[in-house]
């Protein structure tokens, strides 16, 4: 069930310094894949933010990354709300068969895709900066891939901004944007809660090419990813 997603880390660990994310990438799990650390490190909301320009917003939430993955982008709209698109994916699904009209769809998720209103946007960007957005993460933050965290990148008012909350902390029961993305979230899947994971339990399980650590910094990743 994990061949594909453990080829696509494999290759991320080649590929990485080379691919940059762009939106075209989500509904191609290959693509999205190789393109993975670029999206964490926000760089195409870098590439597009300056003064006067929509503000825009990632949340990621890793909830061991063989098991679910959820993803919220937010653009600004002239009225107030957002533009909203939200990507859950985990473990291959493949009871159904393949198709081979989408061989790809067991791997690709579930997107959606929709518009929120002024009051619901305002209550995710509360919720952000009530969970310490603006705050730098602690030096040497590490956020590891078959644990649970969140990671936010953004661009406010021409200014980005990145960070992230690794499980188990203070500053990740300090998180409050669940509530705030769920009353938006129309995929109807449940959190993955957290919970510990004994890496080395989980490493006889899945295969190591799974698993990989990002050490962030305000400004982004820093020195690219660790894989294990």
């Amino acid at each position: 069930m994990l061949i594909f997603r453990h080829f696509a880390l494999a290759a991320l660990v080649l590929l990485v310094a080379s691919c940059t994310y762009s939106e075209e990438n989500r509904s191609n799990p290959i693509l999205r894949n190789l393109a993975w650390f670029s999206y964490l490190n926000g760089d195409d909301i870098r590439s597009y933010c300056r003064a006067g320009g929509p503000d825009r917003y990632r949340l990621v939430y890793n909830a061991n990354w063989n098991e679910q993955v959820r993803t919220y982008d937010l653009t600004a709209t002239a009225d107030g709300g957002a533009d909203l698109v939200i990507q859950v994916s985990g473990d291959a699904n493949l009871m159904g068969g393949v198709s081979l009209s989408d061989p790809l769809a067991p791997w690709r998720g579930r997107i959606e895709r929709g518009r929120v209103g002024r009051g619901e946007f305002r209550a995710i960007r509360d919720a952000l900066h009530a969970s310490g957005f603006a705050t730098p993460p602690p030096r040497g933050t590490r956020l590891k891939s078959w644990g649970f965290f969140w990671l936010a990148a953004g661009c406010e008012g021409g200014k980005f901004r990145y960070n992230g909350w690794a499980h188990p902390s203070l500053r990740f029961e300090g998180v409050k944007l669940r509530e705030a993305l769920m009353a938006v979230d129309k995929t109807g899947i449940a959190f993955n809660p957290p919970r510990e994971v004994d890496y080395r339990l989980d490493n006889e399980q899945k295969d190591a090419q799974s698993h990989y650590q990002l050490v962030i910094t305000a400004d982004g990743i820093k020195d690219n990813f660790i894989p294990f």
